[in-house]
Order: C-alpha cells, then structure tokens, then sequence
C-alpha cells in the first residue's frame, strides 16, 4: 500500500511539473489498465457461463453410498471445456425455505474435486453431512451447491 501512495505522489509532481508530457502518458495508461479490466472481466464471464454448465444433484440416500457418508453428490460436466479443480458450497435448506441450515460455525462445508472432468463426463462421490444447526435432520432437507467455481481449459 505505501508503495501505491508514494508512486501516485511520484506521478501528481510530475503532472504538475511536465503537463505537456504526462498528460499523453496518463492517457495510454489508462487505456491499458482498461483494456486489461476488459480482459480480466471477459475472462471471468467466459468461466461463469462455462460453470454454469456444470450439473450438480445432491441428495441424502445413505442406501446408495457407504456408512457414515450419506450425502451422494453427482456431477455433470455439459460445458464444451475440461473442468478441473472444481469448488462448491453446499446449502442445506428446509422445503419451501431459503435459510441454509448448515452449522457454519463450525464447518465452512466448502468441497473441491481435484479430479479433471472431460466434456460431457460425469462424477458421483459420497459425503459426510457437514454439522447441521440444532433442531434439524438430515434426510428432512434439500441441498444444492453454491458459489461453483473451476477451472476450465480445452
């Protein structure tokens, strides 16, 4: 940070001091920084679309996963890109509510797939229920995943 404060210092003196000069000098650079915040965003959009493409269904059916990992999460990757590291939240809610009820106190229940999914491939694993608030029980909620992030490349 003080190295920001003493180059915008460094480049107001010289401003004041050599207007003819800096004026156009400002001005390219501040059309690079704009075509790179341009860049930057395009490149995020292009990974949201590309994420959203990837199909998540969650559901507690602990006859169809191993003890003590009740929680099957299945993954579909309809992007037309390779997903890899992929990272998700879960959220677990009451039908017909939106408070997620996951004790977040004590877990964060943040998930990551290191495994890379080609085009069109699927990935089903099991999971521990993360700590739930008081009051509630597993099998009685809905869970989906949230803030899906990966990384996508041809």
């Amino acid at each position: 940070m003080p190295l920001g404060i003493v180059l915008l210092l460094v480049w107001l003196v010289l401003l004041v001091r050599f207007p003819r000069v800096m004026l156009p000098v400002s001005g390219v650079l501040a059309g690079l920084g704009l075509l790179l915040a341009l860049f930057v965003v395009g490149r995020q959009w292009l990974d949201d679309r590309h994420a959203d493409q990837l199909l998540f269904q969650i559901s507690y059916t602990p006859e169809s996963c191993d003890f003590g990992r009740p929680l099957r999460v299945a993954i579909d990757n309809q992007s037309g890109r390779t997903a890899s590291n992929i990272r998700w939240r879960l959220h677990a809610t009451q039908p017909g509510f939106n408070t997620n009820l996951l004790d977040l106190n004590t877990t964060d229940a943040t998930f990551r797939l290191e495994q890379a999914l080609e085009p069109g491939q699927s990935w089903i694993s099991c999971y521990r229920v993360p700590p739930l608030r008081s009051g509630f029980r597993a099998p009685d909620l809905n869970y989906r995943a949230e803030g899906i992030r990966a990384d996508f490349s041809r």
